[in-house]
């Protein structure tokens, strides 16, 4: 039995993970998986050490709050690599952890594949001193991300983007907007995020925005994704009064059917770009963070979908600007200004491209698997 120690700390991390462990076992089934991860990639057979909703911290100040938990999950990974002896760690994405831990597996002489990057290419260049000292394959999901790891000597394996494969409603159109009550209205989806923190920040003001564009439209429907791992209640104590429906396991429908969507910055405006849905990318942290944040990050965009296309192709909310007002504003230009909408979705379309062929997971299996024959 081949051992992999697999760490992801957040649910993006746990989807690719999952569907990586998926092909690794199809292409070798004499695989056993353990480390840190989410439901998905528990179902695909990995023996949790720690699950990815212990670890999913938002900014400096939760960090800072969870350094005993932080020390204590290093400590027992640490515990796990001299007690197991995987032949091979495979760190994705969550580099505040990763990054500390990759120089501990170095000096244990483990093989470390890194797969899906931290945002060196945003803030901290730094930190690829690390990624040259202690990885042994970089594997990276776009093309730019390739090129500026050569840029520093680094050779990186671009795989292409696993949610090519992953995103696709499960719905048709017609269906699930009639099971909303939707019909022909305007049809408005909110996605505050995955972690309580987000969506503490993020979903008061979406909420509000709906209130102030159904003034603006006279009728539209609005409904609400809850992500796999968050509580339900979280959301709902937001909702009381109004008519917005909460849907977990549906967000690709609703990225889909909708007309217009506000999304709270992450991997979901890159999901949502996908599927093609003109939306308003929000973004809101503790100030300590946000400051903190803008005297390290050289990027002008904050959005995952605008940081591929490289350029502003949906709009953007940043911490003050994050009000019930901007957010109903560019919604309702989207659902008001056919022109614009259309020329939104063209250029979405074309960000779909950058991101490769399908078969992403596939192609970063067979890395693994070849650092495994080593």
């Amino acid at each position: 039995m081949k051992q992999v120690l697999i760490i992801a700390g957040e649910a993006s991390g746990d989807l690719h993970g999952s569907a990586l462990m998926r092909c690794m076992k199809i292409l070798d089934p004499d695989i056993e998986f353990r480390g840190i991860g989410g439901s998905l990639m528990i179902a695909q057979g990995l023996e949790p050490i720690r699950h990815v909703r212990d670890m999913n911290f938002m900014g400096l100040v939760e960090v800072i709050r969870h350094i005993p938990f932080i020390r204590q999950t290093m400590h027992d990974m640490q515990s796990l690599v001299d007690s197991w002896r995987p032949a091979l760690a495979i760190l994705i994405d969550y580099p505040g952890f990763n990054l500390r831990f990759a120089p501990f597996l170095n000096r244990r002489k483990i093989p470390v594949m890194y797969y899906i990057s931290p945002q060196l290419w945003a803030w901290h260049k730094s930190r690829v001193e690390l990624i040259r000292r202690y990885v042994d394959r970089m594997v990276v999901l776009f093309e730019f991300e390739r090129s500026f790891y050569r840029r520093y000597g680094v050779e990186a394996d671009f795989v292409g983007h696993p949610l090519l494969d992953a995103v696709r409603p499960s719905e048709e159109r017609a269906s699930f907007r009639n099971s909303l009550g939707a019909g022909d209205t305007p049809l408005i989806g909110l996605l505050p995020g995955s972690r309580p923190q987000e969506v503490e920040r993020m979903f008061p003001p979406m909420v509000e925005s709906v209130r102030l564009l159904k003034a603006k439209l006279g009728k539209l429907t609005a409904v609400a994704g809850c992500a796999p791992e968050l509580d339900e209640r979280i959301l709902s104590r937001y909702t009381g009064g109004t008519d917005i429906t909460i849907l977990r396991g549906k967000t690709y429908d609703i990225m889909a059917h909708s007309d217009a969507l506000a999304v709270t910055s992450g991997t979901a405006t890159l999901e949502a770009g996908i599927l093609g849905t003109p939306m308003v990318v929000v973004y809101r942290t503790s100030l300590v963070t946000y400051l903190t944040g803008r005297m390290l990050v050289d990027i002008a965009n904050i959005g995952l979908i605008n940081i591929v296309a490289g350029a502003r192709v949906v709009p953007e909310l940043w911490q003050n600007s994050v009000t019930p007002g901007a957010i109903a504003g560019l919604l309702y230009n989207f659902c008001s200004d056919s022109a614009l909408y259309n020329k939104v979705k063209h250029a979405l379309a074309h960000v779909k491209v950058r991101l490769g062929e399908s078969g992403a997971s596939e192609r970063a299996a067979k890395i693994a698997l070849d650092i495994l024959k080593i």
